[in-house]
């Protein structure tokens, strides 16, 4: 036996935007030719690498 009395689900409904479509139909997304993002990324990162170890060698050799 439930103390409350049990009411049915409630649905509440959103209204679709003209200018604002739900879903939006996109194309099969192709990378574009050339140098992508993470490519460059990972270029600077092995480029701070190398200062990185490049200074702690200057710092080690004055010792």
């Amino acid at each position: 036996m439930r103390a409350f009395p049990v009411e049915p689900a409630r649905v509440l409904h959103r209204r679709r935007s003209a200018s604002l479509p739900a879903h939006r139909h996109r194309g099969p997304r192709h990378p574009e030719p050339g140098v992508s993002v993470l490519d460059v990324v990972y270029i600077l990162g092995i480029i701070a690498v190398f200062v990185v170890v490049g200074l702690i060698a200057k710092g080690v050799e004055k010792l």
